[in-house]
């Protein structure tokens, strides 16, 4: 009996940490932050993605518009606080998040 209880409370830990997988619009987020890091290269940046997703909008051409506040050079003399607005089409099945312009705006 005991054996059970543990096997199932194995499996049940198990399916805890699978979550479901991410939606369009954190695949959204995920590619903006990617792009995002990119163009910071070492810099220390933030970038809620949580907040990023939740903006996600149709751009009216296919993609979706995505903004959020980012902080570049976070914790240094010349930190600053700009606008992310990031534009992402996904396309294939499983879809895969392609960024067609992001925009850093003062």
């Amino acid at each position: 009996m005991t054996r059970s209880l543990t096997t199932a409370t194995l499996a049940a830990l198990a399916l805890a940490g699978c979550g479901a997988p991410p939606g369009p619009a954190d695949l959204a987020a995920q590619a903006c932050d990617a792009q995002v890091q990119e163009q910071v290269q070492s810099r220390p940046y933030r970038l809620d993605l949580a907040e990023l997703a939740a903006s996600k909008a149709d751009d009216g051409r296919g993609g979706f518009l995505l903004a959020a506040p980012v902080t570049v050079n976070l914790g240094l003399a010349d930190e600053t606080v700009q606008r992310l607005e990031c534009v992402v089409r996904l396309s294939g099945e499983p879809p895969v998040a392609e960024v067609v312009n992001l925009r850093f705006i003062w």
